[in-house]
């Protein structure tokens, strides 16, 4: 007869360096032409046959545009560095976030709340989006506040995760096989192809 840890094993995020580094590149190259391109447009409309109040407006535009740009980078090179999550495991226990230094949070199975309300499911796409990306949503017990709170499960890295709804799947499944008493969303089963 096989265990739990065999019929549920854990699956670690799989990360894609040719796609973080073209992502991470592309953003660069982004920050670096921005404020370059306004300085040139600002100077070639300074040496334009055009209105001087145009002029002293498309200087302005670019002395502005190029003054974000700096106060952001300053504003990127003070943050405190926070612990960079590397790495995602989901496991018979919930689903954990590393980091270098080792485990940065988890949410784990039994953490997970019925519906504080006596909805209909406790976990659940949220459709109320437009423009993004589908959430998984689920209530989680809030230690500070003592109350149940709906939280969005999000696959946290650094790096872009090319097996991310592998993971959401997995986490699913774990919901259904530890905690039976949990109402998941027939929506949630089909969008992730569980039966």
């Amino acid at each position: 007869m096989e265990s739990e840890k065999d019929q549920f094993p854990a699956i670690e995020s799989k990360i894609s360096k040719g796609w973080t580094l073209a992502v991470k590149t592309v953003f660069s190259i982004f920050a670096v032409l921005t404020p370059l391109m306004t300085i040139m447009m600002a100077w070639l409309t300074v040496d334009s046959k055009i209105k001087i109040e145009l002029k002293i407006l498309m200087v302005l535009l670019a002395i502005i545009v190029t003054a974000l740009f700096v106060w952001l980078l300053i504003v990127k090179i003070k943050e405190k560095p926070s612990s960079k999550i590397i790495r995602t495991v989901v496991d018979r226990a919930g689903i954990h976030y590393y980091s270098n230094q080792g485990l940065v949070k988890t949410v784990q199975y039994s953490q997970l709340m019925p519906h504080p309300e006596n909805g209909k499911y406790d976990v659940f796409i949220n459709l109320d989006q437009t423009d993004t990306n589908m959430d998984l949503c689920y209530y989680l017990s809030d230690e500070q506040s003592d109350k149940v709170v709906i939280k969005a499960l999000s696959i946290e890295a650094e790096s872009v995760i090319t097996n991310g709804n592998s993971l959401r799947k997995h986490f699913i499944k774990g919901i259904a096989f530890f905690r039976p008493d949990l109402k998941i969303s027939p929506g949630v089963l089909d969008l992730y192809k569980i039966k």
